[in-house]
């Protein structure tokens, strides 16, 4: 798995030298998380316009990992500047915590998470039509 996340995102950036990719295991141990370090240059590059390339890298590696019977996490490290989450992640941050829960408290939850989404949307677009 660690080759193939390496493969794409050295294919992608301008400084694929600077490509790291570490693997942990996540607290609970039921899955790898890879995080990828890239040049400051190529976060945007790997990110992609409205993320698309990071969401289609995740789902990538998800599909591998599903395919071996494994569970795998693509994390992008940024550095101190880095932009907040984007409402994605925090949907798909949330999903992965309901899903350890009973299934009647699911559609409350979701619902729940959904409207903490909406929010944060709501926040970045006044904070952008205030700039």
């Amino acid at each position: 798995m660690k080759q193939l996340i390496e493969y794409i995102v050295s294919n992608i950036v301008n400084h694929p030298e600077s490509v790291t990719i570490t693997e942990e295991q996540t607290e609970d141990k039921e899955a790898t998380k890879y995080l990828i370090k890239v040049d400051p240059e190529d976060v945007g590059r790997v990110i992609g316009k409205e993320g698309k390339v990071i969401k289609s890298i995740r789902q990538i590696v998800r599909i591998a990992a599903i395919q071996k019977g494994t569970r795998a996490i693509v994390d992008l490290l940024e550095d101190d500047t880095s932009r907040p989450e984007a409402p994605e992640e925090v949907i798909e941050e949330k999903v992965e915590e309901l899903e350890k829960e009973a299934p009647e408290e699911l559609t409350e939850k979701k619902e729940e998470a959904l409207e903490e989404v909406a929010e944060v949307i709501e926040e970045k677009k006044e904070e952008a039509s205030e700039e």
